[in-house]
């Protein structure tokens, strides 16, 4: 077998003619190119009213659920409310008799007095001497 350049030869070994040649891919790929560049023309030709439809407001309220426009600030607002209400005095029914008071108060309160019915924690001194064991000491 002749080399040329260190490079086998193989005659038997031959690739696809049948192939598209690269003018018809050149071709097809300025075709596709030409439709996107016209297709937005085409398109404002056919809709002339449409463009005039993208800076209108809405005009009126629509029903709920609404998407919310600023998530942070919502969330802030609602965290503030909810702050207000667990950090304040107020009436929760007034009709009732029902008030609410800030909620240190009131874990305060019920750490001190408990709650009716519910079992009595036993003292913090037993608690903690029954909790850690006794050392043994062992002379030498």
């Amino acid at each position: 077998m002749p080399e040329s350049g260190g490079v086998r030869r193989n005659p038997e070994v031959d690739y696809e003619r049948t192939d598209l040649s690269l003018s018809v891919i050149a071709i097809i790929a300025i075709g596709i190119l030409l439709l996107l560049g016209v297709t937005p023309l085409i398109m404002i030709g056919a809709f002339p009213l449409a463009r005039g439809d993208v800076d209108r407001h809405l005009s009126i309220t629509p029903p709920q659920p609404r998407l919310q426009t600023d998530p942070e600030a919502d969330l802030a607002a609602y965290v503030r409310k909810e702050r207000h209400l667990l950090d304040s005095y107020g009436w929760s029914d007034r009709g009732r008799g029902i008030a609410h008071i800030p909620i240190g108060i009131a874990m305060q309160r019920l750490a001190r007095t408990g709650i009716p019915g519910f079992p009595q924690a036993s003292s913090p001194r037993k608690t903690q001497s029954s909790a850690q064991p006794q050392a043994r000491h062992r002379a030498p």
